[in-house]
């Protein structure tokens, strides 16, 4: 199963995420559930860098299937838009496929 758990800011702004594990729906270089996440996450990030302009700590795992995804500043309209649409777009996956393929879930930041 592929696990997205984003954080949110008191404001409820999304401020990151971290997609870990491998869907699990069909063998690799078949799993169209893994393959769709991939492509919804990695557009998220270059969208955020090319189209909001916005600086990001982003590490990759290809081996785990893991992405961590964290702006380097707070969340404005552009990268929240993004992010909500990615939101959208893996909610999406589990409506199709259902929860045992991809979970999503989102979290409030620890506050120091």
């Amino acid at each position: 199963m592929t696990e997205v758990i984003f954080t949110q800011n008191a404001d409820h702004k999304i401020t990151g995420f971290i997609s870990r594990g491998h869907a699990g729906f069909a063998r690799r270089g078949k799993d169209v559930v893994c393959a769709a996440i991939s492509v919804l996450t990695i557009n998220a990030v270059n969208s955020i860098e090319k189209i909001a302009k916005a600086e990001a700590d982003v590490v990759q795992n290809k081996k785990e299937g893991q992405i961590s995804f964290r702006l380097l500043s707070e969340p404005d309209d552009k990268t929240e838009t993004i992010l909500r649409s990615l939101i959208l777009g893996l909610k999406g996956v589990v409506a199709d496929y259902g929860g045992r393929y991809c979970k999503v879930t989102i979290e409030e930041e620890e506050q120091c």
